[in-house]
């Protein structure tokens, strides 16, 4: 057994004292002590030897040292070294004084002993620590496999509840404060989607799918743990319908070398790698923006279908996600993405005369493209935005099937004014479902959280707390006031604490950042001012720069 086996093991010594002739006494002492002691390595002071530990980091079972000794002493050593590691100590002194018996008990010690050594006394003390060292291994070890298990089933039912999260046709009211279960940070959700199988999959028997889904499975699990092992991140992945699969990653909020989204990149081209170097397969994957809170994690769901829709322009094995760069170059220029950002805010918020102005002021842009592939792109693009801003009030499972269907019309418009028309066209249906889920509810729970979170700006707002304000189920709240403002609730708070922010920097030229910060519920100043350059373009300290330069201030 290997617990037993590992008890056994023979016994890590270190032996401490100044003078030689002691030190080798003690070791021919301890070999021929019942069991198997292994000396590994010996000092003449308590610095040497806390050096010596520092260096194995403590990798010992039994220390043995005399109390009087040069640079260092045995009691000194002793309570420095147990504050950093694990072990038994036993003194040996010449000095019978009770108050070296009682200090040695205060820093752990399990015997005293007494110089000149009794031999037979030795023998049968080493005896007793052995049996307390064997033992107490024994117990580390059932203790450990325990924690394993138990930490196993906390995996499992974490699991389970992120399936059940992500699963189709949610009852989002059931579902409770499911989010405490998990730790706190920063979250990222991946979607591995198997593209269209080969031809020469069809002849496959339910018996061959069935040892390839398996495949799939173990290479899912094995490339995703063995990057969180490597990216300092926690991971857990789980399989969605009969082709897909999901994979959330975790990392606590403080500064890394690396972001979320360059790990999930990094995921990502290792996942695709492997399944199409061992299965006749390939899987695209999508993912979007880090979350900061769990209760956001069905939005996080239908941004990363909607960005696998993409799969229908840049075909298969790809990978497909919201950084801004992605609007550049291959899919549509920087300035018609902007419109193309602001048309589906527009739709998201169902202002149907500012999406049709955005709309207008989109297709004259585009009447400076040459290109006709460009233009096509261009109009595909922003019409699979619009789709996605609409994918919270319909089945997200015909999503793919719809797209395709629009693209062929799309397709077959012979210019721009008929390209605007399909466009607009989507535009107003998206706008009538969002506007129907609007009128089927109340704005009043959204006005109370408004007004709760402006009055709490400088505190840690949580999701939690603002749905217990308006007593709502969070993960319901969460969708239904996107359902009725088009924005998220931490985008919106984040919009809120950026005003104030400007409104202080502009009042106020002489308070420092970490005041501002402190005002508006944010800790970290680095953080803050990469949100603030996100919202308005630039940092804060450019942007009071700029402000006093132009003689900008708030009355």
């Amino acid at each position: 057994m290997k617990g037993l086996d590992d008890s056994m093991e023979a016994i890590r010594t270190l032996i401490v004292d100044d003078e030689a002739r002691i030190r080798g006494g003690i070791e021919r002492l301890l070999g021929t002590c019942e069991g198997s002691f292994e000396i590994v390595a010996s000092h003449a002071d308590g610095k040497a030897a806390l050096d010596y530990l520092h260096q194995i980091n403590g990798a010992i079972d039994l220390l043995i040292t005399d109390v009087k000794m040069p640079v260092m002493d045995g009691l000194t050593l002793i309570k420095e070294a147990r504050q950093l590691y694990a072990f038994y100590p036993v003194l040996i002194s010449g000095y019978d004084d009770f108050e070296y018996v009682q200090a040695a008990i205060r820093e752990g010690a399990v015997d005293y002993l007494l110089k000149p050594i009794d031999r037979d006394q030795f023998r049968a003390r080493m005896a007793n620590i052995q049996t307390i060292i064997r033992q107490n291994r024994l117990y580390r070890h059932q203790w450990g496999e325990m924690k394993k298990k138990e930490n196993k089933l906390i995996e499992t039912r974490q699991t389970q509840m992120l399936s059940y999260v992500t699963s189709a046709g949610l009852d989002m009211t059931r579902l409770g404060y499911w989010v405490d279960e998990f730790p706190k940070g920063d979250y990222l959700l991946l979607y591995i989607s198997l593209d269209p199988v080969p031809v020469k999959t069809r002849s496959y028997s339910s018996k061959d799918w069935g040892a390839y889904s398996y495949a799939l499975d173990n290479i899912i699990g094995e490339v995703t743990t063995g990057q969180a092992a490597t990216s300092d991140s926690e991971s857990w992945y789980w399989k969605g319908g009969d082709s897909d699969f999901w994979v959330l990653l975790h990392r606590p909020v403080r500064e890394h070398e690396r972001t979320l989204e360059e790990v999930a990149a990094e995921l990502s081209k290792e996942l695709r790698s492997a399944i199409r170097s061992h299965t006749p397969f390939t899987v695209s994957v999508a993912y979007g923006d880090t979350i900061e809170d769990l209760y956001l994690l069905p939005e996080a769901k239908q941004q990363a279908l909607s960005l696998m829709n993409y799969r229908l322009l840049d075909g298969s094995n790809q990978s497909f996600h919201a950084h801004p760069d992605a609007w550049a170059g291959g899919r549509m220029d920087a300035d018609l993405a902007r419109f193309a950002h602001r048309l589906r805010v527009s739709v998201e918020q169902a202002n149907a005369e500012e999406a049709a102005q955005i709309s207008k002021q989109f297709f004259e842009k585009l009447k400076a493209v040459e290109s006709p592939t460009s233009i096509k792109r261009a109009v595909q693009n922003v019409f699979m935005l619009i789709h996605s801003a609409g994918l919270e009030h319909e089945d997200a499972g015909g999503s793919a099937n719809k797209l395709e269907q629009a693209f062929q019309v799309l397709n077959r418009a012979a210019n721009l004014h008929e390209l605007k028309v399909e466009v607009d066209r989507l535009m107003n249906v998206i706008i009538h479902q969002i506007r129907q889920a609007r009128q089927s509810g109340s704005i009043k729970p959204v006005e109370q959280a408004k007004a709760w979170i402006a009055e709490h700006l400088a505190g840690d707002i949580s999701i939690k707390s603002i749905a217990d304000q308006v007593h709502m189920n969070p993960s319901y709240f969460c969708r239904y006031f996107k359902t009725q403002t088009g924005d998220t609730i931490l985008d919106y708070i984040t919009s809120l604490r950026m005003e104030k922010a400007k409104e202080l920097l502009l009042a106020f030229p002489g308070m420092k950042l970490q005041d501002i910060c402190q005002q508006i519920g944010y800790v970290d100043v680095k953080y803050f001012s990469r949100l603030f350059k996100q919202h308005f373009g630039e940092t804060p300290s450019k942007f009071r720069e700029h402000a006093e330069t132009n003689g900008v201030r708030t009355p």
